[in-house]
């Protein structure tokens, strides 16, 4: 096929009415209906000399082609547009066909393609680097100079070569590293205006830094990296960035959150401690308690993070070992909020504010409205609304048409920043309690098409799940009981545990929602508390745990029962039994293990049932998880029966309110198969 620049120049640019000669318009049909054209066409048609070609019957229609190469084509077929891709024709001008654009917009999306790919791979590239750089001097001054940060080296207070400082600094922070030999020995935050509610966790901010470059018993130079260093070096960065100094300083603003917050959990702590029922307690299990059934805890800078956190809730919170900060490493698993700083990006939304006046000084009210006296049975808070914080008018240019342009200031505005809450970890809660969640920042949560149990225990790859049909869950778990006698070494008894759902409900995972005052995450703690029990709850029933003693019989149990179970694994188990199979006692259950049912029901509200061997009967236990993560006993056939209650007073609890006690217990141990046991132990 010749190209354009085989003829002469009045060949070039004519329109299809300067070709008389030209073939006809082709049909209405594919541009492969015709026999001869589709073997001249075709790549994979009979090979033919030029001369052959020349002499035969398409001469006319690919001379006509070569020479208005440069016209748009229109085909009618989609099919004609494919085989000129597949052709590689490429030298045609097809923008203008009419066939929806399919070539032209291949190319485009083509490159569109090449180019997520490329930021894929530069964001891979990006993240293994991140977390395999080592703690040195080069690998200080690249991070540095990623999140866009001056760098400045010193000499040292020693003055010798091998002794320096390097400063990061930002426009409101900066970071003092002190180098001797190559090793990390001072770590310190510093802010160019001290703020008195700044300054007084700086020290705390500075171990943590610290912590993150030193070396570690049994580190290394060469194997300590600059992870952790970096994640905390991101916040404090993000924060500097979205300040505006000298008016807003997203550090001061959050620092002055801490304080209202803080006010609010001592005053939590004091009303704990004039309750009867709590004033025994020492101050650290106040502090847990209060953050568990009060307004939460604010912590700022802890457990190797920085920033301020809002902790809602606690594992193992009632232990008398309980504690509000810890460093172990096998310490109870925390939900807190973390509180943050975040540009607005559009939403019509309050700005935030710089104030440490969010609550008033008494905390409570003392005089209530009407309604507030007929819609509350509480203390009602003094919640205060700070003045917005407003920055100053900037210089700005007008121009008007024929007019010089003048200087002139714009108005004062508040900033284009918003609070940020993250949920650490993120809480799983059916759909209909996300909507009422993300009231509080007017905006709808973004649906998914995912159930709630399938977000709790996701599904196994290559296991086949249909959400319209009942979900059968089994595990095997190792239960510890402390007999009398066997007190030091506890006795494992093997459980297995299968959790049923029957009527699946989408779910939601709550990650972050804004908000604009501290009232509102104070109103939602008591769902998050509620939705935080469940998971655990199911967690230390459903899931593995390190660092438990296992029963060997559970050990093997759990290896034969590895996937999720639904009406067609049950149906492919039942024909594996009829042809005989081997594969059929992979399922058939251990008749020495203890079995629980558990059905799990989360519309309206997260409801337990327990079926278990009880005696010569069965027992029949409906839960309900309430608000706070409180536990309450709808309907049982075992509590309230007459030997139920003479065993009851004679192990020393109070026989007209058992149903409260043993939901107690529930909320104390957390864990359904250790529940069951005690009551084994003590009604059976």
């Amino acid at each position: 096929m010749s190209t354009p620049m085989r003829h002469g120049p009045s060949q070039q640019g004519r329109t299809p009415s300067q070709h008389p000669q030209a073939a006809p318009t082709p049909q209405a049909s594919t541009p492969f209906s015709n026999s001869q054209t589709a073997a001249a066409f075709s790549p994979h048609g009979p090979r033919s000399s030029p001369q052959q070609f020349k002499n035969s019957s398409v001469t006319a229609t690919s001379a006509t082609m070569a020479a208005s190469v440069n016209q748009p084509v229109n085909f009618d077929s989609p099919s004609a547009a494919a085989a000129l891709g597949a052709m590689g024709i490429g030298d045609l001008n097809l923008d203008g066909i009419s066939v929806g654009g399919l070539v032209a917009g291949a190319g485009r999306n083509d490159e569109e393609d090449r180019k997520k790919r490329l930021d894929l791979v530069i964001d891979m590239i990006q993240s293994i680097a991140k977390d395999s750089a080592r703690v040195s001097n080069d690998g200080l001054e690249r991070l540095a100079n990623y999140l866009e940060l001056e760098c400045l080296w010193e000499p040292g207070p020693s003055g010798a070569e091998n002794d320096r400082v390097l400063i990061i600094a930002g426009r409101t922070m900066g970071v003092e590293v002190g180098i001797k030999d190559y090793i990390v020995h001072e770590a310190s935050l510093t802010f160019t205006e001290p703020v008195p509610i700044i300054e007084k966790h700086v020290s705390k901010a500075s171990a943590i830094l610290l912590k993150d470059l030193a070396l570690a018993p049994g580190e290394r130079p060469l194997t300590k990296k600059l992870s952790h260093f970096r994640i905390n070096l991101e916040r404090l960065n993000k924060l500097d960035k979205l300040s505006v100094p000298p008016t807003f300083n997203c550090h001061e603003a959050i620092a002055g959150m801490w304080e209202s917050l803080e006010k609010l959990h001592r005053w939590d702590v004091e009303k704990l401690r004039e309750d009867p029922a709590t004033s025994n307690m020492f101050e650290e299990k106040l502090r847990v308690l209060a953050l568990c059934n009060r307004h939460g805890c604010p912590l700022m800078h802890t457990r190797d993070r920085i920033g301020l956190s809002l902790d809602y809730w606690k594992a193992r919170r009632m232990n008398n070992s309980a504690a509000i900060e810890t460093e172990a490493a096998d310490a109870p698993q925390t939900w807190g909020i973390l509180i943050e700083c975040a540009p607005i990006n559009n939403l019509v939304y309050n700005s935030a504010r710089v104030s440490e006046e969010w609550i008033g000084h008494k905390i409570e009210k003392s005089k209530l409205t009407d309604e507030e006296m007929i819609s509350t049975t509480g203390p009602v808070l003094d919640w205060l609304e700070p003045s917005n914080t407003l920055l100053p008018p900037s210089p700005v240019v007008k121009a008007e048409g024929g007019l010089e342009p003048n200087a002139g200031l714009s108005a004062p505005k508040p900033p284009d920043i918003i609070f940020m809450a993250t949920f650490d970890p993120p809480v799983i809660v059916p759909h209909g309690v996300a909507q009422e969640i993300y009231k509080i920042s007017a905006t709808n949560p973004p649906f998914q098409s995912v159930t709630f149990d399938a977000l709790l225990f996701p599904i196994p790859q290559g296991c086949s799940y249909d959400a319209t049909e009942p979900r059968v869950m089994p595990y095997t778990q190792s239960v510890p009981l402390f007999l009398p006698g066997h007190r030091k070494e506890p006795l494992l008894k093997a459980h297995i545990n299968t959790l049923i759902v029957d009527k699946p409900v989408y779910g939601q995972t709550l990650s972050q929602i804004p908000f604009s005052h501290p009232k509102d995450l104070v109103a939602i703690l008591p769902i998050l508390r509620q939705y935080a029990f469940v998971s655990l709850l199911l967690a230390n029933s459903f899931k593995p745990r390190k660092g438990l003693l296992t029963a060997p019989e559970a050990d093997a149990e759990n290896e034969r029962l590895q996937s999720t179970s639904t009406t067609d694994n049950k149906f492919s188990r039942f024909m594996s039994k009829a042809d005989g199979s081997s594969s059929s006692s992979r399922y058939a259950p251990n008749r020495n293990l203890f079995r629980i049912d558990v059905v799990l029901m989360v519309h309206p509200v997260p409801r337990l049932q327990l079926v278990f061997p009880f005696g010569p009967s069965t027992a029949n236990i409906w839960l309900e998880i309430q608000l706070g993560g409180r536990v309450h006993i709808v309907s049982n056939n075992i509590f309230e029966t007459d030997s139920a209650r003479s065993k009851a007073q004679a192990m020393g609890m109070a026989a007209p309110t058992p149903l409260e006690q043993w939901a107690a217990r529930l909320e104390h141990c957390e864990n359904i198969g250790q529940w069951v046991e005690a009551i084994k132990m003590a009604l059976e």
